[in-house]
């Protein structure tokens, strides 16, 4: 479907009844129990390149994988992003001791935060890994204030907001058109909501898994004593 215009009581494609059932964005603190995830070093689609890969930073042979599971339109995961991912960049994915995947949890409103993943995805085909975090870097920074009507998620005219915030990454509005129609993206981002839900139990974003278990984190200290704990369970 080509979308001529996106707002947000547009219907524009969304996730399934399951993304939609179990996404909410939530400030959870660091001391909720955290659940058996499995291994969490498995890349659910590697092999994958463009928009259909994980979105992967650091090594490919860190001793310890982190997946986050987050959404663009959620203010919580806004805040890690802006304050305390940069320090756990460059303490631990810059360093090789960690290798990052971040995977989408959609929020509400739904449509927008789809249609921005999907944005950020598209943006992978034209610039790789380094351009979908570009644009996933951006879509948080601008979120906006709903008070003022600001920023690409209150603004009267989000496609248009959306569309300036992709051509840091190369693409026009005809190329945002195209990629708003890609039902494989949805397909994907359906997988990993499914994954986080049924597997890791996510049941708000930003999430994490960390040496196998679902964790939430307040602060950079206490998502770094997370992975510390974690590396050395590694032996590393």
């Amino acid at each position: 479907m080509l979308l001529s215009n996106i707002r947000r009581t547009a219907c524009v494609p969304v996730l399934s009844a399951v993304a939609l059932a179990v996404a909410a964005c939530s400030g959870a603190s660091s001391d909720e129990p955290a659940g058996d995830s499995g291994e969490d070093d498995i890349i659910a689609n590697d092999g994958a390149t463009g928009a259909l890969a994980e979105m992967v930073l650091g090594d490919p042979d860190a001793p310890l994988t982190v997946i986050e599971y987050a959404s663009v339109t959620c203010p919580h995961c806004a805040t890690f992003h802006e304050t305390i991912f940069p320090i756990i960049k460059e303490n631990y994915i810059d360093t090789g001791k960690v290798r990052f995947v971040f995977r989408e949890f959609p929020t509400a409103p739904a449509e927008l935060s789809v249609v921005g993943s999907m944005l950020a995805r598209c943006a992978a085909d034209r610039g790789g890994v380094d351009a979908y975090y570009l644009v996933l870097g951006a879509l948080f920074k601008t979120q906006g204030d709903p008070r003022e009507g600001t920023g690409w998620i209150f603004s009267e005219s989000p496609r248009a907001e959306l569309i300036k915030i992709v051509s840091q990454a190369g693409m026009d509005e005809a190329a945002f058109d195209e990629c708003v129609r890609r039902q494989e993206l949805i397909d994907l981002i359906n997988e990993n909501v499914e994954t986080a839900s049924q597997k890791h139990n996510v049941r708000s974003t930003p999430s994490f898994i960390v040496g196998g278990q679902l964790r939430h984190f307040n602060s950079a200290e206490d998502f770094s004593a997370a992975i510390d704990e974690a590396l050395e369970k590694a032996g590393k």
